[in-house]
């Protein structure tokens, strides 16, 4: 579904949602230094998508992503060097958004997804 989320955001997200993309995004930089709860800012900036996909259906799985993103954080903090989510990664999703992109954001956020999948199952079988 999020690939989805990205790619209506692309099509469809007016100036303002872009706006709240790019803070939610301005935030995991800042937690990355420390300054803003990574977590936190993590789900802010999926949730600013799912937003920003115009799509109500979508929209309300925002709890089920807060979900998510906890389950996969408490998993992956066991693991050195995994506790900070790829503000990278989460950029490259952000920008194809940005630029109206809709098959590289859904590509991008895709990407995104199959690497914290990877880390979640190393993780969990640890």
């Amino acid at each position: 579904m999020k690939p989805l989320a990205a790619s209506m955001a692309a099509r469809l997200a007016g100036p303002e949602a872009k706006a709240g993309i790019a803070a939610a995004l301005d935030r995991m930089k800042a937690g990355e230094r420390g300054e803003d709860d990574p977590l936190e800012s993590d789900i802010a900036f999926h949730v600013a998508i799912l937003r920003a996909s115009g799509n109500r259906f979508l929209t309300q799985m925002r709890d089920l992503i807060d979900v998510a993103l906890r389950t996969s954080f408490r998993l992956t903090n066991r693991r050195e060097g995994a506790r900070l989510a790829s503000v990278s990664d989460h950029q490259r999703v952000a920008e194809a958004i940005l630029a109206g992109d809709a098959e590289a954001a859904s590509q991008a956020m895709r990407k995104l997804m199959l690497k914290s999948t990877s880390l979640i199952e190393s993780a969990a079988s640890e």
